[in-house]
């Protein structure tokens, strides 16, 4: 991973050294926390630069790519050279900060589904207002979302929520899934009303 490094993904830190598959963190299943089920091995593709290796996985919450290092866990803030990032079989798109997971129905465009949890709490321990992205990454087990730190090496449960929302892919960029881009990305497909869910997006595409 020293080549990630050089790349320019320089906001580490290290929590969760135990085991690598947590079934919960902070109250939260690991299958939902995460974009996938467990880390997988995966390379993260950037613009003008060869790819790096390495056991990945994407946080839903902030974002962020968690990697595997010597049994321990890590976590590094994307930069906007990132286009893409593949685990196992699955494929990621990185668009303005946020990963949308790939499910091609061509070569070069499909649907793409973003995953968002939303932690819910009225309690702010920190926010990025009062330290800077570098020095707060530092801090052991806290992840930074919506301008408010969670400390995860706590006993505390923290209520979330969870949304998916639906678009449309071509090549690098992500799209509104509505009429417009439908009929211009697939002129072939008819239908009378948008998709809803994924598998009758797949249906109607594929």
């Amino acid at each position: 991973m020293k080549k990630w490094l050089v790349a320019g993904l320089l906001f580490c830190l290290q929590w969760a050294a135990g085991a690598q598959e947590p079934k919960s963190i902070a109250g939260i299943p690991a299958d939902v926390y995460y974009l996938m089920p467990s880390f997988g091995n995966g390379y993260i593709y950037f613009r003008g630069q060869m790819p790096a290796q390495g056991q990945l996985n994407i946080c839903a919450v902030d974002n962020t790519i968690h990697y595997m290092d010597k049994g321990e866990e890590l976590v590094s803030a994307p930069t906007e050279n990132i286009i893409k990032v593949r685990i196992d079989t699955v494929s990621f798109l990185h668009s303005q900060g946020v990963f949308y997971r790939l499910y091609p129905v061509t070569a070069e465009k499909g649907v793409a589904l973003r995953r968002k949890v939303n932690l819910k709490t009225d309690e702010k321990e920190g926010a990025f207002g009062t330290t800077s992205r570098t020095s707060a990454t530092k801090e052991y087990g806290v992840l930074y979302a919506d301008g408010v730190s969670y400390n995860l090496n706590s006993n505390k449960t923290y209520p979330y929520e969870v949304s998916e929302n639906l678009y449309l892919y071509h090549g690098d960029k992500i799209l509104a899934l509505n009429k417009k881009n439908l009929k211009k990305l697939f002129p072939e497909v008819q239908f009378e009303t948008l998709p809803k869910t994924l598998e009758d997006a797949l249906a109607l595409l594929r």
